[in-house]
């Protein structure tokens, strides 16, 4: 069965985070999140932070390595604890799409958003992130939202909400869509 996906653009508003930053690998990544997911939830639980979903921020790496903000979505104020800092998803305008399956499938909507930038000569920044849906038992039924944040007409990246600039020097093998060239689902660019 094919499945097509719908690319569209909207302006991303940015989603405060409790997280947690880590260096990884492909092959650890799988394991990594649900390890920095662990150190998340029992401080927002401790503090009786109201959440949503999980979500997870992709930066750009080198020699096989990524950086990622793995969190929570806080709707409340909390205070930072050991790791798990104040962080947020990127603001502007993004390319996204809606993905419903089992985690290691995305590859095929990856390319997708790979596809759509190509064709309309848009660019992705380097920073893309993934937010997963409500957990359902049934893995056809399981969404997560991906979503590349685009650089702008004029070649500049949006601000973060923070005011700092996303990584302007990133080439194209450290971008999302640089690293899923093999569709095989990988975020790493080749060593």
């Amino acid at each position: 069965m094919t499945v097509t996906y719908e690319v569209h653009t909207e302006l991303a508003q940015p989603r405060v985070l409790a997280a947690v930053r880590s260096t990884t690998t492909q092959e650890r990544l799988g394991a990594d999140i649900v390890r920095l997911l662990n150190m998340v939830w029992p401080v927002l639980r401790e503090q009786g932070v109201r959440t949503d979903h999980n979500v997870v921020v992709y930066r750009g790496g080198a020699h096989g390595t990524l950086t990622v903000d793995v969190g929570v979505e806080a709707l409340t104020d909390f205070e930072d604890r050991g790791e798990v800092r104040h962080a947020s998803t990127p603001s502007g305008e993004v390319a996204t799409v809606a993905y419903f399956g089992a985690y290691s499938g995305m590859a095929p909507a990856y390319e997708a958003l790979d596809r759509w930038c190509q064709d309309r000569g848009r660019s992705p920044s380097g920073v893309s992130w993934e937010v997963y849906g409500d957990w359902e038992d049934d893995p056809a039924k399981l969404r997560t939202d991906l979503y590349y944040l685009l650089e702008t007409a004029e070649g500049s990246l949006w601000m973060t909400a923070q005011g700092s600039s996303w990584m302007r020097n990133c080439s194209p093998s450290c971008w999302p869509g640089g690293m899923r060239t093999s569709g095989s689902g990988s975020r790493f660019p080749a060593s």
